[in-house]
Formats: C-alpha cells, structure tokens, sequence
C-alpha cells in the first residue's frame, strides 16, 4: 500500500503547474512520510534471513529498500528544489519556463547521441568536434562554406613524393604490392591439388 500511494503521489508531479500546487505537493509528501515512516525504515538482519544472498555481504539491509529508495529521490529534489525548478521567481522572470527536459532531449540531446553512436570509435577531441558540427547545423542560420578558408583549397603535401630510387613499398599508393595479405596464395601452406584451393 505504501508503494501505490507513492507511486499516486509522484503521478501528480506532471499536473503541478504553480507554485501553491507545488507547495501542496511537498505537504503531501511529507504526510506519505508521517504515514510511512516507521514501514521504509525496518530493517531485515542477515541471521534472521540467512538464505538471502545479501546476508553474504551485509549483516542488515532496509527491508523495504525500493519504496525507500523512491521516497528518498523525491524528497532529496524537493528539499534541494530542483524538483520544481521551473517555478524559481530568477528563472521565470524572462517568461515561463518548460517543466520538463522533453523538448531538450528530443531537440538537442537526441541528435547528439545519434551522432556519437553512428560513429563509434572517435577520439574524444573529433567526437566534440562532431557534437559542435550538429549544434553548429541546428543553430538560426547555418553557414558550413563560410568555416572554408583560402588555405584548405591548398592543403599542404603530407609526404614527399618518392624519387624512384627507393626499392621499399611506397607509403600511399594505388597499386598493389607483391606481399599482399589478402591473397590466400601468398599464405604458408597454400597449394593447388587437382583443381582445389587447400
């Protein structure tokens, strides 16, 4: 019963909308916890329980520990205020401020990680490069061909090109080598036998 009247009391987060609902709100928290308390806070000790697998580790744990745990979160964000954070007078004086992050995570957030996840494997500096590169894209007025400049029409040679007296591999090239690894005949133990590759 403790967990469906909390699980009630935190449905009704979405319909506060002013701050008198709000401060309603945390009176009706703070009776759950006049109501409930005792409840979250029994405790179940190991020799009274050998059998669980937490009496290997601890001597006693909460026995209610998820009802506790839920309660703790709410009442730790409302004490901090961070749970009605858009009623604060400083931030509402601009206009009125979104309750939710919904438009942030499915705005801005969202796309972001798409992009981290689609390119695995980056670096940690490209990978900031690419989160600007999507914030830059989704900003009022984009303009990727004014971030080009004189010099990146004429990079810089990376390598010298070779002077052909070089009987080593070149570096970059669109040919291919003799020791090609790729080529199963170039591996130990290849031969053909009546027509098959072994």
């Amino acid at each position: 019963e403790a967990g469906r009247q909390l699980k009630k009391l935190s449905d009704r987060l979405t319909k506060v909308r002013d701050g008198e609902t709000a401060v309603r709100w945390g009176e009706a928290l703070n009776a759950w916890h006049v109501a409930w308390g005792p409840f979250i806070n029994e405790r179940t000790w190991a020799k009274d329980d050998p059998d669980n697998p937490k009496a290997m580790k601890r001597q006693w744990w909460w026995t209610h520990e998820d009802v506790r745990r839920c309660y703790r979160r709410l009442e730790k964000l409302f004490r901090e205020g961070k749970l009605f954070a858009f009623l604060e007078p400083a931030l509402t004086a601009g206009g009125p401020v979104a309750r939710t992050t919904n438009r942030l995570e499915g705005g801005v957030n969202s796309p972001l990680k798409h992009v981290l996840l689609d390119h695995r494997g980056l670096p940690e500096e490209h990978m900031r490069r690419a989160c600007e590169w999507v914030c830059y894209m989704r900003s009022r007025n984009p303009d990727p061909a004014s971030l080009i400049k004189p010099e990146h029409w004429k990079p810089a040679k990376s390598a010298p090109e070779p002077d052909g007296d070089d009987d080593g591999p070149r570096s970059y090239d669109t040919g291919i080598q003799s020791n090609n690894h790729d080529d199963p005949t170039s591996e130990p133990g290849f031969y053909i036998r009546k027509g098959h590759v072994r």
